[in-house]
């Protein structure tokens, strides 16, 4: 993970610090959690990926990092093709973790919904189907903090 990562106050950190926080939250038995949302602009699309760490013992509360990037391609403006991007992002994120956290708890948190109002409800099967199918549990909203509230907040 050569990205630039920063922790959730802002600040830039290295990917061996943050691997450092991982380390400990892990062997606390702490669970990963990681989102991605994007924010579609004129003449690019704006994403943010969230590692969310929650539930190690001892701990109150959590830590994330987060990263961002901008890609500029038109194929962004159609829903599905970004849906699948901000995935594909989350799922390549989960596996380096995975790399080096082989027993980790990963859950990945997807910006999508299934109520009648949400435009996003046709992609649930297919996304819930591939991370499954890769291993990965899969939470939609209203449980999908990681991308719905953390990694949202980064793409504004």
């Amino acid at each position: 993970m050569k990205d630039h990562w920063f922790t959730g106050s802002g600040k830039s950190i290295s990917v061996e610090s943050m691997f450092d926080v991982i380390d400990d939250y892990i062997k606390s038995g702490g669970k990963i959690f990681v989102g991605t949302d994007s924010q579609l602009n004129h003449n690019f699309c704006l994403f943010a990926t969230a590692i969310c760490l929650h539930g190690a013992s001892g701990t109150s509360g959590g830590r994330y990092f987060f990263k961002k990037y901008k890609k500029k391609n038109s194929s962004y403006k159609v829903l599905r093709y970004r849906i699948l991007q901000e995935v594909k992002h989350s799922i390549d994120i989960s596996f380096k973790l995975l790399e080096k956290y082989p027993d980790a708890d990963i859950e990945v948190h997807v910006d999508i919904g299934q109520t009648a109002k949400s435009k996003t409800r046709v992609f649930v099967d297919t996304v819930n189907g591939w991370l499954s199918g890769v291993g990965f549990q899969c939470r939609i909203k209203p449980d999908s903090w990681a991308s719905s509230s953390v990694a949202d907040c980064h793409t504004k």
